[in-house]
């Protein structure tokens, strides 16, 4: 059914209540909505907007490099003092097997275990054995090695039988 007007006037108010521009129409459209819900605060967003900085002012700048830091004239002076090593286990392990050497006697590691422990009874069996063990492959590799059933389920080392 067409909408018709008796004055010009009643059109302009017309117009004015329902206004054809484009913008008008969003205003009226949003403003339809809000007095229908009622409004509730946005919650903040968090963080920060994309591109911006916390202080635009200030500028940052790149650390500058570094040379080399300069060498104490007391440290390059002095040699550095040799660490005493003669009362470490590896020390007592070789001098052990050494004395069974110039004796020509055979040993295994628990026989230098046996020498130490009397010596020194915190010592640790298994570090010992474990060090004989890398100290006959290494140090004293050119000893002859025989092995021997033991009574667990490998066979004992006999070193210079």
């Amino acid at each position: 059914m067409p909408i018709t007007f008796d004055t010009l006037e009643e059109l302009k108010a017309f117009y004015q209540a329902f206004s054809l521009n484009k913008t008008d129409t969003q205003h009226k459209q949003l403003d339809s909505t809000t007095e229908d819900e009622p409004e509730y605060p946005q919650p903040k967003k968090r963080g920060r907007k994309p591109g911006s900085r916390l202080n635009k002012t200030a500028v940052v700048q790149l650390p500058l490099k570094r040379g080399p830091k300069p060498a104490s004239p007391n440290k390059a002076d002095e040699p550095k003092p040799k660490r005493d090593k003669s009362n470490t286990l590896t020390a007592k392990i070789q001098n052990a097997i050494r004395g069974f050497l110039s004796a020509s006697n055979a040993f295994t590691a628990n026989d230098i275990y046996a020498i130490l422990s009397k010596k020194d009874s915190t010592i640790n069996k298994q570090s010992v054995i474990t060090s004989v063990l890398k100290q006959m492959n290494s140090t004293f590799s050119e000893v002859s090695v025989t092995e021997r059933p033991g009574n667990g389920p490998r066979p004992v080392k006999l070193y210079n039988a």
